[in-house]
């Protein structure tokens, strides 16, 4: 809950503590302090400070860069353009189609991706590299850790900026990152997406994505869902493929946190959706089903899960329709592994989404926005595999350790 107090009681209140040590100690005058644009302290305590102020200084920090950037010759800029500054968009259903050309200026993802727990290669790119300061926005000292603000030079989403660990470790969601992922947003309106290894990621070294904006996917209807680890989840109404949402905060971290690890122990590639209120998770198939290139060009990762298509030429905003969409949201996502679905003791992950389909298909009322009877005919069309996708579990058990 944020922390909002008046000039009167912000003299007068004690300190508060978040955690040990006089370094954790704040008065409610500190937290109530607007943080400035350009501000080089490491800024701790940030989940007490009022959300309003904290939404004004992430909007502010984007457009002072943007405006920076704007003047600035191409190669020196440090945000290519605003990625809501009017570029052709329109529905898909209950997604989104845009046409954006400047994307396809920014460079291509390493594409010999294998293991989504590959260990981190400080011989490889990180964002420890980064040579110009100015690309550093804010620094955070969260309960679970110190993370960097950056800029992000080619956005997808209003005010699009990244989330960085300090520390130099690969893009792996662990606890300690969930938890910082989860402070921040307790005490700001913004979201913020994850895309493992394996399912859109660039950079290995840990990064989120921070955006201005509840995305499509997040406005839908959440209604009951099946059990998943003995908690009950909720799914999207009208979203075509699997999709697994659980409050948000502390109190479910652990919970999260069981279920990524169940997804890296079976090198099952996942993105996520943290908002303020709930996180998205979506399961994924090891390789990119070949149907998907004839429908999109592109690698369908996170964006596309939380709704937003983005093409570059005409002819392939054209061909995009909310029928592909559909589809492409189908084929990419699959079920968690059968464990965390366990009904009974004979289940195993190729019979999982049949369980899995019954449930959602008792639960879902007739989707307002496409042919439900076509869902659930092309749901049931394959099955999902997901144990390791064809590798046995001690082939990345290793790996997995580089939690």
């Amino acid at each position: 809950m944020s922390l909002q107090l008046g000039d009167a009681d912000a003299a007068q209140a004690p300190e508060i503590s978040d955690g040990p040590g006089p370094s954790s100690r704040a008065t409610a005058a500190d937290v109530n302090e607007p943080i400035p644009v350009g501000c080089a302290d490491e800024i701790r305590h940030w989940s007490l400070r009022p959300a309003q102020q904290n939404d004004s200084f992430l909007r502010a920090t984007f457009e002072s860069v943007l405006a920076e950037s704007a003047a600035a010759p191409p190669d020196q800029r440090l945000v290519m353009y605003d990625a809501n500054d009017g570029v052709p968009s329109e529905p898909l259903g209950v997604y989104r189609k845009r046409l954006d050309p400047r994307r396809n200026t920014k460079p291509k993802k390493p594409g010999d991706q294998k293991l989504v727990c590959t260990p981190f290669d400080a011989n490889g790119f990180h964002f420890g590299k980064i040579r110009n300061p100015a690309e550093r926005l804010l620094r955070l000292q969260m309960d679970s850790g110190s993370y960097e603000l950056l800029t992000n030079k080619f956005p997808l989403f209003p005010k699009h900026m990244l989330l960085v660990c300090k520390e130099l470790v690969p893009q792996q969601l662990r606890l300690g990152h969930i938890l910082a992922i989860s402070e921040l947003l307790k005490a700001c309106s913004f979201c913020a997406y994850f895309n493992s290894w394996c399912a859109s990621a660039s950079v290995n070294h840990f990064h989120c994505h921070l955006i201005d904006e509840v995305p499509p996917v997040a406005k839908l209807p959440l209604i009951s869902g099946p059990r998943v680890a003995g908690m009950r989840c909720l799914v999207p109404e009208g979203f075509q493929g699997f999709c697994y949402v659980f409050e948000a905060g502390p109190r479910t971290a652990k919970h999260l946190d069981r279920i990524v690890c169940e997804m890296q122990a079976d090198n099952q590639p996942h993105n996520l959706l943290f908002t303020p209120q709930h996180v998205y998770v979506w399961p994924k198939p090891l390789e990119r089903p070949e149907r998907s290139f004839e429908l999109y060009p592109e690698t369908v990762g996170g964006p596309e899960l939380l709704g937003s298509f983005t093409v570059y030429g005409q002819a392939e905003y054209e061909h995009l329709t909310a029928e592909s969409a559909a589809e492409l949201v189908r084929i990419n996502t699959a079920p968690l592994p059968s464990r965390l679905l366990q009904l009974g003791p004979d289940l195993d992950d190729d019979a999982v989404h049949i369980p899995v389909i019954s449930t959602l298909r008792a639960a879902v009322p007739a989707s307002k926005s496409s042919d439900s009877s076509l869902v659930w005919s092309l749901l049931d069309k394959k099955p999902f595999p997901t144990r390791a996708h064809g590798k046995s579990r001690s082939h990345v058990g290793s790996v997995t350790t580089a939690r």
